[in-house]
């Protein structure tokens, strides 16, 4: 059992040792109160609360990546807005979301900012829960800025009923990130150096310091391609990387135990899941085959592109015109093995019905050669009409440890920054600005980690020497080294290659394979037995999508637009450029 320190959700012992609940909307305003304000445990429980309201936790990417299939034909959710051609003003609703509203946990922030200097506790304390604060401030701006543009800046709690306050117009992008960052160095300059429990710490805001401005140097805000503000992100990432490793911190050996040596030193920013000690555990039912799972299936399904991205072992690509399928598996980089769930991949969920290997083919299970497609109509995995199309299942971030029964009660934590991304984004920017050596120098670390051999030439199987190239080649290492943690649709939107991304895939559709076992229903494979010897007794074909892709032009993904609702509730709020308004995003 791990030791955790818990603060997301259960406060109870801080109310009852308070006597009130400082959460509740109606308190808010009474955290001026003498209990409150001399009371630390009061005052962490209500800087908990941005915590339970800010924290990513999100193990099921979805299907707004190109990181995932869709399950089945009959789902509504088949291909998303986004990759469907239908994307609209409404469809992504964050800045009014009113399942947890961004404005109303800000206003909480600003309250305790505002109120916090007159607390009468310890000042270190003080001083660390006012840091946590400002970073949650700038974490929820910048979650609102990448998706819009520049949004509306309320810095000081307003008063319920003060229209003047609440109703404002939005501010220039500009100025919603000199803000952010100004928060994020408040918080640097208050926060403790090193949590060993996953607060907010001075390595956290420096990380996310550094991401907020290789967002604000990226072609999404930076069409003229200003090298000042490369400049800058490089110093925020390179200043970042010099505080990591002068705290320990570093790439972690084993890139498959990543996720399972909670808090190991490549941890960052990071969500704790303890179950049942912290009721709070994640589900991984859908992320598994059916008969591993519990009612749900295929919510991160790998693609074959996805799989086609990652490299050989000696750095080169594969390269699916000149290699064969039935040996996709073979002498791939350790990232591969860790993240992919091929036909017989080594067993990688707890042993259920036997210890057995991942086996995702079809066979013909009633020697009728008239029924299924080529006479093959049962699935290994036993997933019935719910299986992985594209034939593959994720093996990266699960739970190895939880069976059928307790699939909902998974405890691997989510850590949303690493220190491999601080690393690459220092590279890129570095990049960026003519350093391409020392960005290719991190590059090499990445894929030395992954078990890439150096080579004759000690470049890891990278041979791009120019600007353009090294940029291309960075883009294709974080697909691969971030798959499933929620990057890649966020960074296609920032290099502003979202739409040419899936314009560039073949015929339009996401693919991925069959596996057909060629012998009898006895004699087909089972357990243990090894892939290597019987690969070449089955017959594999590419298979496609249910549904083609269709792109919009790529403003429209680049800058997403306001939702109707919050415009109907704010006159003073304008549209973006692109979805028929007059605000500018890129001011």
């Amino acid at each position: 059992m791990k030791s955790v320190y818990i603060f997301l959700s259960n406060l109870l012992f801080f109310l009852l040792f308070a006597g009130c609940d400082p959460l509740d909307k109606s308190n808010l305003e009474a955290l001026g109160s003498e209990d409150v304000l001399t009371n630390p445990k009061v005052a962490e429980a209500y800087v908990n609360d941005m915590y339970a309201n800010f924290m990513p936790s999100n193990f099921t990417v979805g299907r707004r990546t190109d990181e995932t299939m869709v399950v089945n034909s009959e789902y509504a959710e088949a291909l998303s807005e986004y990759l469907n051609g239908t994307l609209t003003a409404d469809s992504y609703n964050d800045i009014g979301n009113t399942d947890s509203p961004p404005y109303d946990h800000i206003r909480k922030i600003n309250i305790f900012l505002a109120l916090v200097d007159k607390a009468t506790f310890a000042d270190d304390i003080k001083a660390s829960l006012k840091g946590q604060a400002y970073f949650w401030r700038a974490w929820a701006y910048f979650r609102l800025v990448k998706a819009y543009g520049g949004v509306e800046l309320i810095l000081k709690p307003e008063a319920p009923g003060d229209d003047a306050a609440i109703f404002v117009p939005r501010s220039k992008t500009s100025e919603c990130i000199a803000q952010i960052v100004k928060d994020l160095d408040e918080a640097i300059s208050l926060v403790e150096p090193l949590s060993t429990v996953g607060r907010i710490d001075k390595c956290v805001a420096m990380s996310f310091k550094g991401r907020v401005l290789l967002y604000w140097a990226s072609p999404q805000f930076n069409r003229a391609n200003d090298i000042a503000r490369w400049t800058t992100a490089y110093n925020a990432n390179k200043e970042a990387l010099a505080f990591l490793d002068s705290q320990g911190k570093g790439l972690y050996a084993n890139y498959k135990d990543l996720w399972t040596d909670e808090m190991n030193k490549e941890v960052i920013m990071v969500k704790r899941f303890q179950y049942p000690g912290f009721a709070n555990g994640y589900s991984q039912a859908c992320m598994r085959p059916l008969l591993y799972a519990r009612g749900c299936v295929g919510g991160n399904i790998p693609s074959l592109e996805l799989v086609n991205a990652y490299p050989m072992k000696d750095g080169s690509k594969y390269d699916p015109a000149k290699m064969d399928y039935k040996t996709l598996f073979k002498d791939r980089d350790k990232r591969f093995y860790a993240s992919i769930a091929y036909n017989g991949a080594e067993p990688f969920l707890a042993e259920m019905f036997g210890k057995e290997n991942m086996w995702t083919y079809y066979y013909d299970s009633d020697g009728n050669p008239a029924t299924g497609i080529n006479g093959k109509e049962a699935r290994a995995d036993n997933s019935e009409n719910l299986y992985s199309h594209s034939g593959f299942y994720p093996a990266k971030m699960l739970d190895r440890n939880i069976t059928r029964t307790t699939v909902e009660d998974g405890q691997v934590d989510w850590i949303e920054i690493r220190y491999a991304e601080v690393l690459m984004n220092m590279a890129e920017a570095a990049n960026e600005i003519n350093k391409t050596a020392e960005a290719l120098a991190a590059m090499f670390k990445i894929r030395e980690r992954a078990g890439i051999e150096p080579g004759a030439k000690a470049n890891y199987g990278i041979t791009a020497t120019t600007i353009a190239d090294v940029r291309k080649a960075m883009m294709d290492e974080r697909l691969v080294e971030f798959a499933f943690e929620g990057q890649r649709f966020w960074d296609l939107r920032r290099w502003r290659i979202y739409a040419s991304t899936f314009n560039s895939f073949k015929d339009k559709y996401f693919h991925g394979l069959r596996f057909e076992w060629n012998g009898t229903a006895a004699n087909r494979p089972k357990g243990l037995e090894d892939i290597n010897a019987i690969a070449n007794q089955f017959t594999i074909s590419e298979v496609r999508d249910y549904r083609p892709i269709v792109m919009l032009e790529e403003d429209k993904y680049s800058f997403f637009g306001i939702p109707k609702s919050v415009l109907d509730r704010n006159s003073k709020i304008e549209q973006n450029k692109g979805w028929g308004g007059t605000f500018d995003p890129l001011e």
